[in-house]
């Protein structure tokens, strides 16, 4: 009996040292709640983030970011330099390997719709006659380029032309289209237009009608005073 007594003490004592080392671990039911939670949240966020890209915005929102682009912005005062009255001295190349053909003109170029488009009126000759042009220039705040609509009395068509912002170390900007031959036929063109000081600036237009650019017109624009 007290051999037995021994034993039970002997093993009770094992287990209190046991337990005092080893701390019981937490019941498996215990860890599934909160794995389950975190889980449950993580699938909240994701169904959250997914209705904010999916749900379409209110038409108060839709006002707001209408309104915000069609804001003039620093892009359009970056052209105020090309208001004003011009004399212009226009070379043309018909021929790369010839003297350039030379003739003068005027322009005026003033902002419609609140200094959201600028309007060039041209007037010059071309070969010899009567020549009258007319530009669209602006900037489209949602695309972040400059854009551009040319027409004139030598064809019927509108050539449209693109570029991205102005270079701020040249002011310098670069519209780039495509336009027809007397054939019917497309070609790739620029017009580079780099503003040289506030009384100053200068187009030039470059084609590819032969698989090269070629430089076929510089147009230096002087402010009248």
């Amino acid at each position: 009996m007290e051999r037995r007594t021994r034993i039970a003490s002997g093993l009770l004592s094992l287990a209190l040292a046991c337990a005092l080392v080893c701390p019981p671990a937490a019941p498996a039911a215990e860890k599934a709640p909160k794995k389950a939670a975190a889980k449950t949240a993580e699938v909240k966020a994701a169904a959250a983030k997914d209705a904010a890209t999916t749900t379409p915005p209110s038409k108060e929102e839709m006002m707001a970011a209408m309104m915000k682009m069609a804001n003039p912005g620093p892009e359009h005062a970056a052209l105020n330099p090309l208001v004003g009255t011009w004399k212009t001295t226009t070379k043309s190349w018909m021929d790369p390997a010839a003297p350039p053909e030379v003739s003068e003109g005027t322009c005026e170029r003033n902002w419609m719709m609140n200094g959201r488009y600028l309007v060039g009126s041209y007037k010059g000759n071309f070969g010899g006659m009567p020549f009258e042009g007319m530009e669209v220039l602006g900037f489209d705040n949602t695309k972040k380029e400059y854009v551009s609509s040319w027409m004139d009395n030598m064809g019927t068509g509108i050539m449209l032309s693109r570029g991205g912002a102005m270079d701020a170390s040249t002011k310098t900007i670069t519209l780039a289209g495509t336009a027809t031959d007397p054939t019917g036929k497309d070609f790739a063109m620029r017009n580079i237009t780099n503003i040289v000081d506030g009384n100053t600036y200068v187009m030039t237009m470059w084609c590819n009608l032969t698989g090269q650019d070629q430089k076929m017109m510089e147009v230096t624009y002087t402010r009248v005073k």
